[in-house]
C-alpha cells in the first residue's frame, strides 16, 4: 500500500513538473527545472531537463533558464557527470567530435537527435566557446586542478560547458522551409528594387542594409538567417551581370559587418576569385573591407597581402581607406609590415583626403609592430601631427602618445579640452587608457581633467560635438564622458 502511495505521488509530482516545464513564464521553467533536478526519479529527470532545453524560447540570458535545472542534474550523478567530463575533456580542441558527441550524449538522454551534419557555421561557433572553456580550467585531462566534484569553481566550470554546448545547439537550429522561403523572398525583393539604383547612392545604400540587418535577433534562428542571406549574397557575386554581382558584393560586405561571420571558406573563395578578377573600384573596395572582417574573425591563411599593399597606392580614395583600414592587425608581425608601415606613413603624410589620412593614423596607431624599427617610424609619423589642423589626427596621435609614455601627453590633452569643441577622440582615448589597471593619472593632472570634462559636459558639447555619421551619437559621448569620469574619481 505504502508503495503505492508513493508511486501514485511521485506520478503526481512527475505531472506538475511536466507542466510548469511547459510554462510560459521563464521563471516558473525555471524553477522547476531546478525542482526536477532533484526529483527522486534520475532518469525521469535526465528525460525531461534534455527536452526541456531543446524547446526553451529564444532569450538573451540562456543561463537563468531550464538550463541551469539540467547542469544540476548532470552534476547529480557521478557517473553521468563523469561521462559529461570525458566528452568536454576528450574534444576540448575538437569542436566538430564535441558536438557529435554531446548531440549523441543527450539523444541518448531523450533529447532531440544527434546532429547529423555539423557544418563550418557551428564548428565555428563551438571553437569560440572551447577557447572559454580553455580558460576556466578545462583541459584534455578534463578539471584537474580545479577543486573537487561539488567544489563551488570546479561546478561553475562544469555548468559553463553544459551552458555554451546547450546555447551553440540552439543558436545554429536551421530554417523551416517556410522561414527560408519568407526570408529569401523578401531579400530578393527588396535587391530587385536596389540594383537599378546607382551605386554609392545613399537610396541604394539604405536598401541593401536594410537587408542586411534582416536577421531577427530574437530568434534561435538568427545565424541560420544570417547564413542564408550570405548565400543570397554569394549567389549574386558569381553572377556574369556585372551590376548584379557588384550589388552582391556590396550586400556581402554589410552582412559581414553588422553580423556574425558565417560561411567562411566560401566567402573567402569568393573574395579571391573577385579580387583576381581586377574589379573596378567600388567592387574592390567592398572586397578589401570583406577581407578585413574575415581576419577580425579569425586570421586569414594567406592573406593577400599584396592587395592591400597595392590598393594603399589606388586613385580611387575610398580604395585607400579601405585598404587602410585592412591592415590592422593583418600587417603586424608579417612579412610585408615595414613595406606596410611605410605606405600607411606615405597616406598619413601626404594624402589629399582627409578620410585616408585619418584611416592610416588609426591603423597605424592600432599596429603592435614586431620590428624596433616600425615602431620607431610609426612613433615618428603620428607625432610629426600631434598639431595638425585636422583634429581627428590630433586625436590619433595623442592616443599614441598616451600609450607611449611620451611626456608632452598630458599637457596636450588638457589644452585640447579647452577647447568649447574638443574632438571626441581625446576622451576616447584617454578612457581606453584608464581602464587599464595599470594605469593611473599623475595627481596633478586629474583634477584639472575632472574640471575639464566637468565643463564639458554642462556646456551641451555631447549633443554638438556628436559624429554626423552616427558614431559616436550624443548618448556615446555621454556615456563615455561619464565613465571617463568615474573612473579617474575612483583613482583619487
Amino acid at each position: 500500500m505504502f508503495k503505492k502511495r508513493r508511486e501514485r505521488k511521485l506520478a503526481e509530482l512527475h505531472e506538475e513538473l511536466g507542466a510548469a516545464l511547459r510554462d510560459p513564464d521563464v521563471a516558473v521553467r525555471a524553477k522547476a527545472a531546478v525542482d526536477a533536478a532533484e526529483a527522486a526519479d534520475l532518469e525521469w529527470a535526465l528525460r525531461e531537463l534534455a527536452a526541456a532545453v531543446a524547446r526553451e524560447p529564444w532569450t538573451d540570458d540562456f543561463h537563468e533558464t531550464v538550463v541551469d535545472g539540467f547542469c544540476a542534474v548532470l552534476r547529480r550523478d557521478a557517473g553521468v557527470r563523469q561521462r559529461v567530463e570525458g566528452i568536454v575533456a576528450g574534444h576540448v580542441d575538437d569542436p566538430e567530435g564535441f558536438l557529435r558527441a554531446w548531440t549523441r550524449f543527450v539523444a541518448e538522454l531523450g533529447g532531440p537527435p544527434a546532429l547529423r551534419e555539423v557544418g563550418g557555421d557551428i564548428q565555428d561557433d563551438m571553437r569560440e566557446r572551447l577557447t572559454y572553456l580553455r580558460a576556466q580550467g578545462w583541459t584534455p585531462q578534463g578539471l584537474d586542478g580545479v577543486g573537487r566534484p561539488g567544489d563551488f569553481q570546479r561546478d561553475l566550470a562544469f555548468d559553463f560547458a553544459v551552458i555554451l554546448a546547450s546555447l551553440v545547439v540552439r543558436r545554429n537550429e536551421p530554417l523551416s522551409g517556410e522561414e527560408a522561403e519568407r526570408l529569401r523572398g523578401r531579400a530578393r525583393e527588396l535587391l530587385a528594387e536596389a540594383l537599378p539604383l546607382a551605386p554609392g547612392s545613399k537610396e541604394r545604400a539604405d536598401i541593401v542594409v536594410d537587408v542586411a540587418q534582416a536577421a531577427d535577433e530574437d530568434s534561435w534562428t538568427e545565424r541560420a538567417q544570417v547564413g542564408l542571406l550570405i548565400d543570397e549574397a554569394l549567389d549574386l557575386c558569381a553572377d556574369q551581370d556585372p551590376d548584379r554581382s557588384a550589388l552582391g558584393v556590396e550586400l556581402l560586405s554589410d552582412l559581414l559587418l553588422f553580423n556574425d561571420v558565417l560561411r567562411y571558406e566560401p566567402v573567402r573563395r569568393t573574395l579571391d576569385r573577385l579580387a583576381a578578377g581586377k574589379p573596378g573600384p567600388r567592387v574592390l573596395a567592398e572586397v578589401l573591407r570583406c577581407y578585413d572582417e574575415l581576419q577580425m574573425h579569425e586570421p586569414l591563411a594567406e592573406p593577400p597581402y599584396s592587395l592591400f599593399l597595392e590598393a594603399l597606392r589606388h586613385p580611387d580614395a575610398d580604395v585607400r581607406q579601405a585598404a587602410a583600414n585592412g591592415l590592422d592587425p593583418m600587417a603586424e608581425g608579417s612579412p610585408v609590415e615595414r613595406e606596410a608601415v611605410e605606405g600607411l606613413v606615405a597616406l598619413l603624410d601626404d594624402d589629399g583626403e582627409t578620410a585616408v589620412r585619418v584611416a592610416a593614423a588609426q591603423t597605424l596607431a592600432g599596429l603592435d609592430c614586431a620590428e624596433e624599427r616600425n615602431v620607431g617610424a610609426v612613433t615618428d609619423a603620428l607625432q610629426r601631427h600631434a598639431d595638425s589642423p585636422v583634429p581627428a589626427l590630433r586625436a590619433v596621435s595623442f592616443r599614441d602618445a598616451l600609450a607611449r609614455n611620451i611626456p608632452d601627453a598630458y599637457d596636450r590633452l588638457l589644452h585640447e579640452l579647452e577647447s568649447p569643441d574638443a574632438h571626441w577622440g581625446f576622451v576616447s582615448a584617454c578612457l581606453f587608457a584608464a581602464l587599464d589597471d595599470g594605469f593611473r593619472l599623475p595627481d596633478d593632472i586629474r583634477p584639472r581633467l575632472l574640471e575639464r570634462l566637468e565643463r564639458l559636459k554642462a556646456s551641451g558639447w555631447t549633443d554638438r560635438c556628436a559624429e554626423p555619421s552616427g558614431y559616436p551619437d550624443p548618448d556615446d559621448l555621454a556615456e563615455m564622458t561619464t565613465q571617463l569620469m568615474e573612473r579617474l574619481r575612483a583613482d583619487d
